[in-house]
């Protein structure tokens, strides 16, 4: 139970022991990481050999993918006839990350004229628009390729080719009107469910380009940036990519990505998708929410460490700025939820004149971790237009919920579990009602509760260095393969050891058979307050190596707390 007295249910996984002991003796682990390697679907030796040992002849043929060998024709002729090619991107990381990879990619090939340009996102918005293909018709233009975009730029792309100036989309975004009429449109959601690289971000899909052009694969560490960041599920051609990337990304040092790691703290010989997640990412995107994105994609782009570093420490600042914005909207917003909030309503949309519209998509993620129920939050112009970014979790499809309250919006688009939409300020309180509806219909009227995957039972005991080693080699960890959580079962808080932290987060040691380890339960001090932690406990954790002071131990990250069962 949280503060707002949403349970969470803990749903343990099925463990088939003759299944788990088989695996772990062919692959010499222990059950336990037999186990995660079943659930994720690794489940013959075969299939996990692979899935533990990523390789570049894992990834599929970027030629497999519709309009490739359109697009790299028409990209070999302007190579030839010195053509001035312009990359557009998006303002993200994952568009900033898949433009610089681009730009690389065709200079490699053998373009002399490339520039890059991308809109500015709180005056312009998204995506490809005609009075960007006027612009660059200015500038001497002959091709324009997007990245990570494109797909919905149906105005644009009619508005190029009346203009006589060819077009190449490439974007991983959901096709919702047909695709815009351009001379290639290379997007992995026309292929085939079955397609290896089906859930490649549009980082991806500019690296299957460059591929495509050049014969080998280049920019490893900057495709992992933007598939980190960019939450596409880590599974198939994605993990692979992120996997050698972060290699890359170690081992080569690019100055750009290097120095920003510097900046944030970040050791880049031992970086992981964490870090990009938490730290690497969220400095590259503060440009792009707060002004303009071209300087992170400069910085990849720097190969000078004076020009970097001021560079960096520039998004190091924007990155802190953006920080004390999103937590003064997060604060209004709980506010005013602390006042009207029902538990019995299934959605949640706050709307407020003078919000940042660049940060409230980060806002709406934590309000929906807090209240697990789909979220909108709407920033409003002084011209009486909303800007929205929605959040849900997996079991509410925010894109159907916006098609039923379309009447009341002027355009949206998006994921199932995150969206955007632009809305007039006289219609926020209509369409507040009709989503609501929505959301009761999609999820039902019954008790809200959370719902904790649990990977395997483990004993205490069993939690050692071993066992985090070979745990290790399921990484990189993210979206669809998240860091694994056990639970153990019957513990005890040894007496004396429980402490609270900053008036926030628990720490205590747990015993069990003898075996005792240190937890910490991060925003979980409540828990010392509202329930009885002197008796047996079941706990559900990830455990990890903690260093402090030179010395290595063994720690439990706590993800929740319940009496024994």
């Amino acid at each position: 139970m949280n503060a707002l007295g949403i349970r969470r249910h803990w749903n343990i996984a099925p463990h088939d022991d003759q299944r788990v002991g088989e695996l772990a003796r062919e692959l010499n682990v222990p059950p336990i990481v037999a186990q995660l390697l079943i659930l994720r679907g690794q489940d013959t030796a075969e299939k996990a050999t692979t899935y533990l040992n990523p390789a570049l002849h894992h990834l599929s043929d970027p030629l497999l993918l519709t309009d490739m060998d359109k697009a790299v024709a028409r990209l070999t002729a302007a190579r030839d006839q010195q053509e001035h090619i312009l990359v557009f991107g998006d303002y993200d990381v994952d568009g900033i990350s898949g433009s610089a990879i681009l730009v690389n990619g065709l200079k490699r090939f053998g373009c002399e004229q490339v520039t890059y340009n991308m809109p500015k996102r709180l005056t312009e918005g998204y995506g490809l628009a005609p009075e960007h293909v006027d612009e660059a018709l200015a500038q001497g233009v002959n091709l324009i390729v997007t990245v990570d975009n494109g797909i919905s730029a149906h105005e644009a792309a009619n508005h190029a080719r009346a203009k006589g100036l060819d077009l190449i989309v490439t974007d991983h975004h959901a096709i919702e009107q047909g695709l815009p009429d351009a001379l290639a449109v290379i997007n992995p959601q026309r292929e085939p469910e079955d397609y290896p690289g089906r859930y490649l971000c549009g980082a991806g899909v500019a690296f299957k380009v460059s591929t495509a052009l050049n014969g080998t694969p280049n920019d490893l560490d900057i495709a992992a940036l933007g598939t980190v960041a960019d939450i596409v599920p880590l599974q198939a051609e994605n993990r692979v990519l992120v996997a050698l990337g972060l290699r890359h990304m170690a081992k080569h040092r690019r100055n750009g990505i290097a120095t920003l790691a510097q900046v944030a703290g970040v050791d880049i010989r031992a970086i992981s998708s964490i870090d990009i997640g938490y730290q690497i990412g969220p400095r590259i995107n503060a440009a792009g929410r707060l002004n303009n994105g071209l300087a992170a994609l400069q910085l990849i782009l720097s190969e000078c460490p004076d020009q970097a570093h001021s560079m960096a420490k520039s998004l190091d600042e924007a990155n802190a700025e953006r920080r004390a914005i999103e937590r003064a909207i997060y604060d209004d917003a709980i506010e005013e939820l602390d006042a009207c909030f029902n538990p019995a309503q299934r959605a949640i949309i706050v709307a407020r004149e003078g919000w940042h519209p660049g940060v409230i998509g980060i806002v709406a993620s934590k309000l929906q971790g807090r209240y697990q129920r789909p979220v909108v939050v709407i920033a409003i112009d002084e011209e009486g237009m909303g800007r929205g970014s929605a959040r849900s979790n997996g079991n509410f499809d925010m894109i159907q919920a916006f098609r039923a309250c379309e009447a009341h919006l002027v355009k949206f688009g998006g994921h199932l579990s995150a969206a955007g939409m632009t809305i007039e300020a006289a219609n926020v309180s209509a369409f507040r009602d009709q989503f609501e509806a929505e959301a009761a219909t999609q999820l039902g009227t019954g008790e809200i509760l959370s719902e904790l995957a649990v990977d395997a039972i483990a004993s205490l005991r069993e939690v050692d260095a071993e066992l985090l080693n070979n745990m290790a080699r399921i990484e990189p960890l993210g979206h669809h393969n998240p860091a694994p959580v056990f639970c153990a079962l019957g513990v005890e808080a040894r007496k004396g050891s429980i402490r609270i932290l900053k008036d926030q987060h628990l720490k205590v040691s747990f015993e069990q058979d003898g075996c005792a380890l240190s937890a910490i339960g991060f925003n979980m001090a409540e828990r010392f307050y509202t329930e009885d932690l002197s008796g047996p406990i079941d706990i559900a954790f990830t455990p990890q190596f903690n260093e402090w002071r030179g010395e290595t131990t063994i720690q439990l990250l706590l993800k929740d707390i319940r009496p024994t069962q």
